[in-house]
């Protein structure tokens, strides 16, 4: 029996009934991935700013059973310099709602909707995104899955939106935009594509791996008790020495 695999740099290998065989491949070659055709969000970008409009998005939003989920904060070039979470992205597979917090603050109908345990939150590094948001105001972080670790799970060791963009659909995800300033008064066309399309994306991870039945029995993410993950660290520490 001939199996397709994958080696590191992404060329497909074969091998004659190798048990170690994986379908997906641990990770992809940086200069590899160049060659993939670029993926972007094709639907309708949603940017919201003020409070007058949020009823209507989350409206939309509430229809849905999955939703990608992204967040995005300027970057810091000093040391010492840090800034608050600017944009929380939310997608449909054909709408993508871009909330900027820096002008909305996190209204209590968006804190309802990432605390409802009925409406997935799918995304990648699910932890800093909501440490961030939660710094803005408490809330019960509910229904988020986490696809790196269904990816790990999976064999895949790099786990990084692009990365499994380029795993599982042979296509890049152009990370021009990631170092804007994220504050800046008005999004340029660039920004809100980038940002749509990493919301977007991870909709899509999610309905390819459903569709694969990939997914695992238990796809909800918790948040890591602070106390126990303070444990865990200084257990990591004692090792080390």
């Amino acid at each position: 029996m001939v199996k397709e695999s994958f080696n590191q740099s992404g060329e497909n290998i074969t091998e004659e009934g190798s048990e170690t065989n994986k379908r997906f491949p641990e990770r992809l070659n940086k200069e590899y991935i160049k060659n993939f055709p670029i993926m972007y969000f094709k639907g309708k970008i949603h940017l919201i700013k003020e409070k007058k409009d949020l009823k209507e998005a989350l409206k939309i939003l509430r229809r849905e059973s999955v939703l990608g989920f992204d967040t995005e904060t300027r970057p810091s070039f000093k040391k010492g310099e840090n800034y608050s979470v600017s944009l929380l992205q939310l997608s449909t597979s054909d709408e993508a709602f871009l909330f900027r917090l820096n002008h909305l603050g996190l209204p209590d109908d968006l804190v309802s909707l990432l605390a409802d345990p009925d409406i997935l939150k799918v995304g990648v590094a699910i932890l800093d995104d909501v440490r961030a948001l939660r710094k803005l105001k408490k809330f019960d972080a509910e229904g988020f899955v986490e696809l790196t670790k269904i990816a790990s799970e999976l064999g895949i060791v790099t786990c990084g939106l692009r990365n499994l963009a380029a795993i599982f659909f042979g296509v890049r995800i152009s990370k021009k935009a990631q170092l804007t300033n994220w504050e800046r008064p008005e999004f340029n066309s660039g920004q809100a594509l980038y940002a749509a399309t990493d919301a977007w994306i991870c909709v899509e991870i999610y309905r390819f791996l459903e569709s694969e039945n990939l997914l695992p029995e238990k796809i909800i993410w918790n948040m890591p008790d602070p106390l126990q993950s303070r444990r865990s660290n200084e257990s990591k520490n004692k090792l080390r020495r």
